[in-house]
């Protein structure tokens, strides 16, 4: 697209520029066009050394340069073998021929790439590093120099491209030129004995005032690193092994490739060319073979039945699914068809991504192909086939649709009238079954209005009845509150004179067991005095018993004098003891009569 949108900037006329301001507009268009380029470039290099760079190789969509040194035939022959770079090129290549300023900015570009910029292999004339081999040579009057040539040699139409085409006037030539005069000096169709200068090169370095790389006429047997150009360049690549969905999607990143998009017809058709070239036009005999199917970067996942590829950009033109596609199938073990592949014939089917192996398309450019006038008229032309079946199907929908409507409206008509009819007898039946019921219920109102006016009166007679016995109720309850509350008093008068009774009682108990206490107390102090009196004299009888011992001894003792034993005189208790027991006897007879004071006396 870049491409194309450069060629028809600069080959477009201007009527109403001088030729100085044709100059600065076509450096304006260059500058503006060059930046986006070299960043396109720099773009698919990095991403194509995924692939190429193991093998001593760079590429872009439609080039690579090879670092290998060989001579001018070596390298066309190299070129045209297509020597594997990591990805198959299967339109083919050969050594590059450069027919614009865009064409050369890319090989210079890349060149560059190779060898890290523009710095030399020592001089420039030195260094086999310092230029490339590109693919044009002389092929008449190889042999010897015009005598009368100066530095230039210089027949255009003795130079040939390897595509074929001859130099001419308008062709596009980038000849090295003097810096002092700014006229050609190359080729100048050196010799060396027997061999001349036939081969052109390109230049690494940009001289100053250039935007690309200027050519330089050499013996071919130098050698040079080489530039070769893809004879299709490379859009769709399709790989024949057989990945699920996800892994092919992997495997086109991991080569440095988008998973291919297919985004109007023109596009389809060219994934189908693509296709036969690997696989020659032939098919296997199933349709629904596997290796019939190539993967595409399309899915339903979001949402079921609407197809988007897989970084959410709408797919925006009309889809040739097959017959009966896409039915979007679902099994327990493969789970819903929702990627989308390629037949080799360039029908569309949804299929089990993560269960089917198939083979699989990656895309060189993210962008897409630029679209010429055929490819849009063959778009369009799609489109318009597209809505005329379209249409043509709508148009047989809709004259069914009515043939289906006459058939179901006679259905409907007969229907009708026989439901009219079956509903007229069922009005009839209905009408009779409500004169029965009006009938009935008149008969049963007429029952419950004399039922309800005999409970009516049922009802007053009753009423009537309990009231008289509320009457009743309340007399009787009235003399019972009466005599209740005569029972009461009576009974709070009996209470309090069994108060005072108990009171009474309770004081003679009182009085009784006062004089009760007394009399054991004073029986308790005779029995003591008693005892007493009974230890005194026990007492008394072990004194005389001890005197009397005493003496018996005193009275064997001869030679001792008779001694006084004192006598105890608590012993002598008989008149002590009896004070004691009379004022005893005296205090209990006080207190025996005065009894205890009585609460309520």
């Amino acid at each position: 697209m870049l491409l194309l949108l450069i060629t028809t900037l600069l080959a477009a006329p201007v009527f109403s520029l001088t030729a100085e301001e044709e100059m600065l507009l076509e450096e304006k268009i260059k500058n503006a066009i060059w930046k986006p380029l070299v960043e396109n470039t720099k773009d698919e290099l990095a991403r194509l050394d995924k692939s190429a760079a193991p093998f001593n190789a760079h590429a872009t969509c439609g080039f690579s340069v090879h670092k290998d040194l060989t001579d001018y035939e070596t390298a066309k022959q190299r070129c045209e073998n297509s020597t594997w770079i990591g990805f198959p090129t299967p339109g083919g290549r050969k050594l590059a021929s450069i027919h614009t300023e865009l064409e050369n900015k890319i090989a210079t570009l890349m060149f560059q790439w190779a060898y890290g910029g523009e710095e030399l292999e020592g001089k420039r004339y030195e260094g086999a590093t310092n230029w490339a081999w590109i693919g044009l040579e002389k092929v008449n009057r190889t042999t010897s120099r015009p005598d009368d040539s100066g530095k230039l040699v210089w027949e255009e139409e003795d130079w040939l491209w390897t595509d074929g085409t001859t130099l001419n006037g308008d062709s596009y030539e980038n000849w090295m030129t003097s810096k002092k005069s700014d006229e050609q000096i190359q080729p100048d169709m050196w010799n060396v004995e027997e061999d001349h200068q036939t081969a052109a090169r390109i230049f690494r370095k940009i001289r100053e005032g250039e935007t690309s790389g200027i050519w330089d006429d050499t013996f071919k047997s130098k050698l040079h690193p080489f530039i070769c150009k893809f004879n299709v360049p490379v859009h769709y690549i399709v790989f024949p092994e057989l990945k699920k969905w996800h892994e092919a999607k992997a495997d086109c990143e991991r080569r440095g490739f988008y998973f291919a998009k297919i985004r109007n017809k023109a596009e389809n058709d060219l994934l189908v060319e693509a296709i036969n070239r690997v696989y020659d036009g032939e098919r296997h005999d199933k349709k629904f073979h596997h290796e019939n199917w190539i993967w595409i970067g399309a899915t339903d996942l979001k949402a079921s039945g609407e197809f988007e590829f897989y970084d959410g950009e709408p797919i925006k033109f009309s889809i040739p699914w097959a017959k009966n596609q896409h039915d979007n199938k679902k099994t327990k073990k493969q789970g819903s068809q929702d990627y989308a592949a390629v037949s080799r014939w360039g029908e569309w089917d949804d299929s089990y991504g993560n269960d089917w192996n198939r083979p699989y398309a990656c895309q060189c450019n993210p962008h897409g192909v630029a679209i010429d006038k055929e490819m849009e008229e063959a778009n369009a032309a799609w489109e318009r086939e597209v809505q005329r079946l379209k249409e043509v199907k709508d148009r047989l929908k809709k004259e069914k649709e009515a043939r289906r409507k006459i058939r179901k409206e006679a259905r409907q008509a007969k229907k009708k009238a026989r439901q009219e009819r079956k509903q007229k007898k069922k009005e009839l039946r209905q009408k009779k079954k409500e004169e029965k019921r009006k009938r009935k219920q008149e008969k049963a109102a007429k029952k419950a209005s004399r039922k309800a006016e005999k409970k009516e009166a049922k009802k007053a007679r009753k009423a009537k009845k309990a009231e008289k016995k509320k009457e009743k109720a309340a007399k009787k309850d009235a003399k019972a509150d009466k005599k209740a509350a005569k029972k009461e008093a009576k009974a709070d008068k009996k209470e309090a004179k069994a108060d005072r009774k108990a009171a009474k009682k309770e004081a003679k108990a009182d009085k009784k067991a006062a004089k009760k206490e007394a009399k054991a107390d004073k029986k308790a102090v005779k029995k003591e005095a008693k005892a007493d009196k009974k230890a005194a004299k026990k007492d008394a009888k072990a004194n005389k018993k001890a005197k009397k011992a005493a003496k018996k001894e005193n009275a064997g003792d001869e030679d001792e004098s008779p001694q006084w034993v004192p006598i105890d005189e608590s012993l002598n208790v008989d008149t002590a003891e009896s004070d004691v027991i009379k004022k005893r006897s005296v205090d209990e007879r006080e207190n025996v009569a005065s009894p205890p004071w009585t609460p309520g006396e």
